[in-house]
């Protein structure tokens, strides 16, 4: 998936941007899918060009109970936090503040397994590439895929559990 100037980093790089209220909506689907998978002790994301590529060589982000490994640049840089999803955060305060904007786009699949398909404009990705479409798997809750829009193709596939293992090499961020 290319970016745009190869510097934005939509997790932890990105430059909160102003945005316009908007109509609130109901975004407690995307709220309980982010609130999920932050309660997962590990986690990967993988960068994608097509819904169907496998996922091969190594993930983009990785966040094992509190640190964040964000190999966006190539190399991983570890990144110890507050263990808060800033997304997850920012999204629930315009959701209480009535300034989210999220929709359910109806019934789909990821890799054969049902999934709900689900929009939301991310509070921390500027307006030129949101909304955001995520998939959430209607057995596990938890977030499959998801694109960023105007990036494409592609998007980023997340992985959970034992299959998550801590980068090899890494250099430590700035907080």
């Amino acid at each position: 998936m290319s970016h745009p100037n190869g510097r934005w980093r939509p997790t932890l790089a990105c430059v909160i941007s102003a945005m316009a209220p908007v109509a609130s909506a109901n975004c407690s689907a995307v709220l309980a899918a982010l609130e999920k998978a932050d309660r997962e002790p590990r986690v990967a994301q993988y960068d994608i060009d097509s819904r169907d590529q496998p996922l091969t060589g190594k993930p983009v982000l990785v966040r094992i109970g509190k640190v964040v490994y964000d190999g966006f640049g190539g190399d991983y840089e570890r990144h110890d936090t507050d263990g808060i999803n800033p997304v997850l955060a920012l999204l629930r305060r315009a959701d209480q503040s009535g300034n989210a904007r999220c929709e359910a786009l109806g019934s789909d699949s990821w890799r054969g397994m049902p999934a709900t398909k689900l929009r939301f404009d991310n509070p921390l990705a500027p307006k030129s590439v949101n909304p955001t479409t995520i998939w959430v798997g209607r057995t596990s809750g938890l977030p499959l895929y998801h694109e960023i829009g105007n990036l494409g193709p592609g998007g980023f596939a997340w992985v959970y559990g034992d299959a998550v293992k801590e980068p090899a090499s890494q250099k430590v961020g700035k907080p």
